[in-house]
């Protein structure tokens, strides 16, 4: 498949982006539209390493493109990368991996034009260098050897259609690409890694049918990180402030949402296409990767694909067991016959609470149904309490169900039942005691996140479980108040004093809650408190200082 000068019917002998035909033009790859199909037959340079046969979905194609020039920059390979759209081509030349130059059927792309638009060429000079030429390489040949400008500014101006070019190939929704290998390239500029790698960060902002892969890169929660040895010199590059910012924030620990979130909203678009530039020229990575090998678009919407499909599954069990939950009896709760055993009833709750347990659900669930995942959890430990509690009241002293002897009842055993009602009270008590310092341990941990929506849930389901700890409420009271809202506010100064009124002896509640009246502008409230945390620890350093600061 030869390739010819745009405007030339016959091969050219010279000029032109290609040059003769020559045995290894047989060697080249095609992307079609509505599916891409890359082909490498074998040939004297073997395959591009990475353009493997491939058949994909339309919204790949977006991908397919960068993936493809970055294999060429790679492989150092030399040819003429050509893009078909409707009555547009556009080719490029590469030599060794490196774009040297671009042109256009599109008239007003092209070098030429462009010359004459940056008033650097006269309509008649471009017409006569014109005479003969065939193609963007014997055009500018024709201007140097003629005299007619110098080859500074005509390399300036060939870069700055290039790139043009460049974008408006990745701005094409539909087409198709074909790269031919040559075996020599006309080198009438110097190409280098600079003005190659700013064409293609000019590509990936103009790049179309992005939108699938930025829905993609926002669901990644995995770090990223700059690879080591950084492949190309970045730190070489005219960066834009925000390109700079984005690269200074890549350290490891970040994920992309960490990244975006901190840029102004006008700013975001270009930060995701210059991230998703990076990783496909293999400057940064997610920690782990997505998949085996180098970054391919493909793993990034495959993943996202089985993400979304994850998250529906789970939104729908979420949804189904909360609207049932809500009405079920404790043994339909957990799916248990009416007389099961405590080991089949500790099996179920077990199953049940594995089944929402946080590191089986992805973390938008986590996030859009912390209410509902709240209550079924409740509702999961009500009801194996419950049934515990009811399987022991069920037997008797020598272990044996009761429900087997309905007329056996003796002294001993009516002597025995107000000492075992006290111990099943205890026992209930006891099991309420560690649900809710299961609970305590939760909110503690949300709220070291910053987790304060979560740490306030639970919070609240450890009171529901042993409401006599003033921990639970100090704590509650303590994610509260950094809600400045004025019902927050109200909320988190009635928990501050019910836990005084459970530990009175606590200076420390007491030191909070007159913080909490100094910064609502209540010194005289705030002072009482003080005072009373003196009382109770005379020396206590804080209590004076913050008297002292009273005046």
């Amino acid at each position: 498949m030869p390739a010819r000068g745009l405007g030339a019917s016959p091969p050219p002998t010279s000029g032109g982006l290609t040059p003769p035909h020559s045995p290894h033009h047989d060697a080249f790859l095609c992307l079609d539209d509505p599916y891409i199909d890359i082909e490498v037959p074998v040939g004297p340079f073997g395959a591009v390493p990475g353009c493997e046969a491939l058949s994909v979905e339309t919204q790949i194609q977006a991908c397919a493109l960068p993936e493809l020039l970055r294999d060429l920059y790679d492989s150092e390979r030399s040819g003429v990368l050509t893009h078909r759209a409707g009555s547009a081509q556009r080719r490029i030349l590469f030599s060794r991996g490196l774009i040297q130059l671009a042109e256009s059927s599109v008239t007003e792309e092209g070098l030429g034009a462009r010359l004459v638009r940056d008033r650097l060429l006269s309509t008649g000079a471009l017409a006569e260098a014109e005479r003969g030429a065939s193609g963007t390489v014997a055009l500018a040949s024709a201007l140097i050897n003629r005299g007619l400008i110098g080859k500074e500014p005509l390399q300036r101006s060939a870069r700055e259609v290039t790139a043009e070019i460049v974008r408006a190939v990745f701005a094409e929704e539909r087409g198709a690409t074909e790269f031919e290998e040559l075996g020599d390239v006309p080198e009438l500029f110097e190409a280098d890694v600079l003005s190659t790698l700013s064409q293609l960060l000019g590509g990936f902002a103009a790049m179309s049918g992005f939108a699938p892969v930025r829905e993609a890169m926002w669901t990644i929660a995995n770090p990223l990180r700059l690879r080591r040895p950084t492949p190309l010199p970045l730190d070489r590059l005219a960066l834009s402030r925000t390109q700079g910012y984005v690269l200074s924030r890549i350290d490891g620990s970040s994920s992309l949402a960490d990244v975006i979130t901190t840029l102004p909203a006008g700013e975001e678009e270009g930060a995701i296409r210059f991230l998703f530039a990076l990783l496909t020229l293999r400057v940064v990575e997610y920690d782990p990767p997505l998949g085996d090998g180098p970054f391919r678009a493909t793993d990034l919407l495959r993943d996202h694909a089985d993400r979304s499909a994850l998250e529906s599954l789970q939104e729908t069990l979420v949804g189904q067991t909360y609207a049932r939950i809500r009405t079920q009896n404790p043994h339909e709760v957990l799916g248990v016959a009416p007389h099961a055993s405590r080991t089949a009833i500790e099996r179920a709750y077990e199953e049940a609470k594995g089944t929402f347990s946080r590191d089986r659900l992805v973390p938008r669930i986590q996030d859009r149904f912390r209410a509902e995942l709240a209550l079924i959890e409740a509702r999961l430990v009500e009801a194996y309490l419950h049934l515990t509690q009811a399987e022991r009241s069920d037997r008797g002293a020598d272990g044996r169900s009761r429900a087997h002897e309905p007329g056996a009842v003796d002294v001993d055993s009516l002597l025995l039942r107000p000492e075992l009602d006290k111990t099943r009270s205890r026992v209930a008590q006891d099991e309420a005691a560690k649900v809710a310092e299961s609970y305590h341990a939760k909110a503690r941990q949300s709220m070291r996140g910053g987790d304060y929506h979560n740490a306030i849930q639970y919070a609240k389901l450890a009171i529901s479980y042993n409401g006599s700890d003033a921990r639970l409420y100090f704590l509650l009271a303590e994610c509260q108040v950094r809600n400045p809202e004025a019902r927050w506010q109200r909320m988190s100064e009635e928990n501050y004093t019910r836990a005084t009124e459970l530990d009175p002896w606590n200076a420390e509640y007491r030191i909070h809650l007159g913080r909490f009246y100094k910064k609502r502008g209540l010194p005289l409230r705030a002072r009482r408190q003080f005072e009373e945390a003196l009382k109770l620890v005379p020396e206590h350093e804080a209590a004076t200082q913050e008297i002292a600061a009273l005046g």
